[in-house]
């Protein structure tokens, strides 16, 4: 069951860009995901990085995000039953891109378009997931603003 109409997120959480910007300059950086967690309601990792990450690391990232914060797992071609077994960690925090209804913001961003698919996700009851594929910021505030007027 999702706790959101609309997850809004990025690539990761460790943009330098960000320093300064988003995350305070004396913020560590071992305090970001908890930090991003609280301005964001999901983030997308790549394959490699989710699937190479040890157990204590997954469960780091469990422990640092909230509860009805999720894990976008980019998935691979062919997903096996090593991918499975590594998938299952995040519990049902952790969802695979093939799942779910994803938007990614990416160059000048359809504004009308993606409030139209957020409005469709309030009315079909089927979250939606919008990804800044390059952690631009200006574009994440953006769609931010425009779930808080929407309302999702």
């Amino acid at each position: 069951m999702s706790d959101y109409l609309v997850y809004l997120g990025a690539v990761g959480w460790a943009h330098a860009a960000w320093k300064g910007d988003f995350y305070p300059e004396d913020l560590p950086e071992d305090w970001q995901l908890s930090f991003y967690n609280t301005r964001f309601r999901c983030v997308y990792l790549p394959h490699a990085l989710w699937k190479n990450a040890t157990d204590a690391e997954v469960a780091g990232w469990l422990d640092d995000t909230l509860e009805r914060f999720r894990f976008v797992l980019g998935a691979p071609e062919t997903f096996d039953e090593q991918d499975a077994a590594k998938a299952r960690r995040f519990g049902e925090r952790g969802i695979a891109e093939s799942q779910l209804d994803i938007v990614c913001l990416e160059g000048e961003a359809d504004l009308r378009e993606l409030a139209r698919r957020m409005q469709k996700a309030a009315h079909g009851g089927a979250p939606l997931y919008v990804i800044s594929r390059d952690g631009a910021l200006a574009q994440l505030r953006q769609a931010g603003q425009l779930m808080e007027v929407l309302g999702v």
